[in-house]
């Protein structure tokens, strides 16, 4: 097939390729070409950017090795996602544990390859390679060498000429033909799984290279990636040709997503038997008999291809499931046995009880609640023959109930006053704070003396198990605070409370209390004092809770306000009367306050009303002398007002 030239592309390719052999000619398939391991062990993974090079010709450039996060993926048989675009299934249908996602649906000139070099077997007269893929398309329309690529390639090393029906190199066109429209994006359409098949008997003894090349559009705006997997059979046998122990039929398989499938008596291609995919005979042919299938590909989708079952007879393996148990339903229960041979495959049931059904030796979740039957299933994969063995786990399964008497959380000056109890009266306790043992505390009821995290562990006929875990908690109490402009205020003046209190939740409820008997629900209030002399606001604070603390302050109220200064003050750093400032009380608004010395110079000035004078001048300290202040404020009322007058400094 040559290369299609695609508009509107962005390349999704789904590659699946599996490897048969004639029975007679048994092989090995090396190591983690199927990706059963997991991972791309003897893979080499490429990746880099895509660009036009001198003379028009769409070029990768790999400028990183190894396997990439997101650009070379593993995609296990468990993946039950769809591709987005075509919808068919991500993970190849070939009955495959691994399949591998190279590239992503990002824009950026991205390139990814992958590559695997293998020698054919010097004694394969007949080595069948077949792949399957899927494509899905967005057409741009760039120019043909600006548009996504993929290209999918096996060669001859020796030679570097690439072989014949297997190698394929696409562009993006708009008429690819056997395309469908994609149903969720408008411009992109896609192909459904089909297999590419290729004979490489004549390459016995040589070596041959996989290679997978996914690419974005050089313009930074398409994308191109595919998925891969390869098949783990290389031994030469269709599936089902060999007669299990016991059996009297086979049922062959030839290979997945083919065309057409003509399976023939015997190899001289006389008389056709079945056109499935599937042949079941019943009775079984003799013990040698060699019946051949014709798989054709579709129309321009690599070369038809014949391959043979030779029937043989064949053992089960033997299924080890175990003895039938009790066991704590609590245990880290082990079912079957350790493998002792990597031919076989198992499979347990129910899956969804297992940690890791595929495992000859798998365990059991914790928490098995009621008496369940397990079955293995140990396949060979060779020759496909299975038996099966059951095992029945019946677990003990320990009363755990319990129940508190009592609240959870207290506030902080409360007394603890709850019960725990464990209601399983055929068990044994012992109570554990924060996962220590308390001393002595065995019975089935006990009572928390500070918080904590408290649980019981409950043996009951040989089993452990735990209670629900009660924590029991103090309260977060809020941190109370609040705050008055002035320690003096005014008679008949309205006075705010501005609440400062920090609290990490909410839905606090605030109660005031003043010295007047007057009494507040706002967060912060505006009160009108009355009374002359000593008074008090008290503020309640009450959590969600219920639990309560509480602030009171001081503060004293004048009737004759004003501006109030001392007539002296000593300022010799003994912290009594070190600074000079003004008594605001009754006014709104400090504007200014001055001091001047006997010449009218200024020698100190600030606008803040908490701010004093120390009795220094430029970092001097002045002699005693009497100085003259100046306080410019503004009243409730907003008017300016400014008072004047002398006072003494002493030293």
């Amino acid at each position: 097939m040559g290369t299609g030239v695609f508009y509107k592309f962005s390349l999704l390719l789904f590659l699946c390729t599996s490897f048969l052999l004639v029975r007679s000619q048994p092989v090995t398939c090396p190591p983690n070409i199927d990706f059963e391991f997991g991972d791309f062990n003897g893979w080499e993974c490429n990746a880099g950017t895509v660009s036009v090079a001198t003379g028009g010709i769409n070029v990768s450039q790999w400028n990183l090795s190894g396997q990439m996060d997101g650009r070379h993926t593993i995609i296990p048989a468990s993946n039950k996602e769809l591709d987005p675009y075509g919808l068919f299934p991500k993970s190849c249908p070939n009955g495959s544990g691994y399949s591998i996602q190279l590239g992503n649906d990002n824009n950026g000139s991205e390139s990814e390859g992958i590559s695997f070099t293998y020698l054919v077997p010097a004694n394969a007269t007949k080595f069948s390679l077949i792949y399957h893929y899927a494509i899905v398309l967005q057409n741009p329309g760039h120019a043909a060498e600006e548009q996504p690529r993929f290209r999918a390639k096996i060669f001859d090393v020796l030679t570097n000429q690439e072989i014949n029906c297997v190698s394929f190199d696409f562009t993006a066109s708009s008429n690819l033909p056997g395309f469908l429209p994609s149903p969720t994006l408008d411009q992109v359409v896609y192909k459904d799984w089909t297999p590419i098949t290729v004979d490489l008997g004549a390459y016995a003894g040589r070596e041959v290279r996989l290679e997978f090349i996914s690419s974005d559009c050089t313009r930074n705006g398409h994308f191109g990636y595919a998925y891969v997997d390869v098949g783990s059979s290389c031994n030469g046998a269709i599936a089902g040709s060999y007669q299990c122990a016991g059996d009297n039929f086979v049922n062959l398989n030839a290979p997945y997503g083919f065309q057409s499938y003509s399976w023939y008596s015997d190899n001289t291609f006389s008389q056709v038997i079945g056109t499935s995919q599937s042949l079941l005979l019943d009775p079984t042919p003799p013990s040698g008999s060699v019946i051949p299938v014709i798989i054709t590909p579709f129309p321009t989708f690599g070369c038809a291809d014949t391959l043979y079952a030779t029937i043989s007879g064949a053992p089960k393996p033997v299924s080890h499931a175990g003895a039938d148990r009790i066991v704590c339903s609590k245990d880290r229960t082990q079912l079957g046995k350790v493998s002792t041979s990597d031919d076989y495959l198992y499979t347990w049931t129910p899956a969804s009880a297992l940690n890791n059904p595929t495992l000859a030796n798998p365990f059991i979740q914790v928490n098995l609640t009621a008496p369940t039957q397990f079955i293995v299933k140990t396949i060979d994969k060779i020759t496909t023959c299975f038996s099966e063995d059951t095992v029945l786990i019946t677990p003990i399964v320990v009363d755990t109930s319990s129940a508190i008497v009592g609240k959870l959380e207290y506030c902080p000056e409360d007394i603890l006053n709850n019960q725990l109890t464990v209601l399983n009266t055929s068990s044994t306790v012992q109570w554990r704070l924060n996962n220590t043992v308390i001393p002595g505390a065995t019975g089935l009821s006990f009572s928390p003396a500070k918080a904590g995290s408290y649980w019981g562990e409950i043996k009951q006929n040989g089993c452990i198990d735990t209670t629900r875990i009660y924590n029991i908690e103090l309260s977060e109490m809020p941190k109370l605070n609040f705050s008055i402009n002035r320690p003096t205020q005014c008679l008949n003046v309205p006075v705010d409370f501005l609440n400062t209190t920090t609290y990490s939740g909410n839905g606090l409820i605030y109660n005031w209390v003043f010295g007047d008997g007057t009494v507040s629900n706002d967060m912060s209030p505006t009160k009108v004092l009355t009374s002359i002399g000593n008074n008090s606001a008290k503020l309640i604070v009450t959590t969600p809770q219920g639990c309560k603390d509480s602030l009171q302050k001081i503060f004293y109220v004048m009737n004759d306000c004003g501006v109030l200064m001392p007539s002296a003050f000593t300022p010799n750093r003994d912290g009594v009367n070190d600074i000079i400032r003004p008594n605001l009380s009754g006014v709104k608004a400090l504007k200014r306050f001055a001091v001047y010395n006997r010449n009218g110079q200024i020698v100190f000035t600030t606008t803040k009303e908490n701010e004093g004078w120390d009795g220094t001048y430029n970092g001097v300290n002045l002699e005693t002398a009497v100085f003259v202040w100046v306080v410019e404020y503004t009243t409730s009322d907003d008017k300016s007002h400014l008072q004047k007058g002398i006072f003494t400094l002493i030293r």
